[in-house]
């Protein structure tokens, strides 16, 4: 139940959801005449719309990612293993033929690319089954990384799996453990750059390992590559977008559950 509510109640915090809550507050105040009941429901729309502009959501999602650019060493050392965090997945049930690769995929694909470089000799394929139905017929996944990397060439004996973490906070507990008994000092940290200084964090206070930062999955490119603002970008920067609403709730996401972090001794 704990874990349930911690991936449900985030979702009032985020702004579709709270932007939905103070509409509904407001009509219900407005209903009995409470003078305050516009102004609730003016901002639920002004949040809503604010998260969908493309100029709040890139500021976001930018100092998520130039952190991240920014903690990744321009050389990597060699480490013990490549840690490739979950996300980005989908498992190979019907109709699909095989696992598929969507967004956050560049992941794995990171993973195996540092592997086929020799920066480690073991890939870690990392992820749980998270899942709130009765009877999912999907793996852990961890498995569906492992099934994807043998599929792209990796030798089985070359992965191991940690197919039991349903959080980051949990993923660097365990792959602690696992680099404990095996006797590992560094490894090679893989996730989106969004992610990464959550992740970074999480693993510094819990794994006990030396984590080397690998930022990938980009949202977008640096400031200095976005190109130059003309009146027709200028307008469509501040209009409603659902792309750059996600984006800005990834960021809050991020931003929320570092915070929590902290407040848990997790980071």
């Amino acid at each position: 139940m704990g874990f349930l509510l911690s991936k449900l109640l985030p979702l009032l915090l985020y702004p579709l959801g709270l932007g939905l809550l103070l509409q509904l507050a407001g009509q219900g105040a407005a209903a009995r005449q409470r003078r305050w009941g516009p102004w609730l429901s003016g901002a639920g729309l002004a949040l809503l719309w604010l998260a969908s502009m493309p100029l709040i959501s890139r500021q976001l999602i930018w100092g998520l990612e130039e952190r991240s650019a920014d903690l990744t060493p321009a050389v990597l050392p060699k480490a013990n293993a490549v840690v490739v965090l979950g996300g980005g997945l989908r498992p190979g049930l019907a109709p699909r033929t095989g696992v598929e690769v969507a967004e956050g995929g560049d992941r794995l694909l990171m993973g195996l690319r540092l592997l086929r470089q020799g920066k480690a000799p073991l890939l870690v394929a990392s992820g749980g089954r998270v899942s709130f139905t009765r009877g999912d017929p999907a793996p852990p996944e961890a498995h569906w990384a492992r099934d994807l990397a043998q599929e792209l060439g990796v030798p089985a004996e070359q992965i191991l799996l940690n197919p039991n973490s349903r959080t980051t906070a949990e993923e660097a507990r365990d792959i602690g453990q696992l680099g404990s008994r095996r006797g590992w000092t560094r490894v090679l940290l893989v996730t989106s750059a969004f992610h990464m200084p959550r992740s970074l964090a999480s693993f510094q206070q819990r794994s006990g390992l030396e984590v080397v930062p690998v930022a990938c999955d980009y949202q977008l490119p640096s400031r200095a590559n976005y190109g130059e603002p003309t009146a027709g970008s200028v307008l469509k920067s501040l209009l409603p977008d659902a792309e750059f609403l996600y984006l800005s709730t990834v960021a809050l996401k991020e931003h929320i559950g570092l915070a929590a972090y902290r407040l848990k001794g997790w980071s």
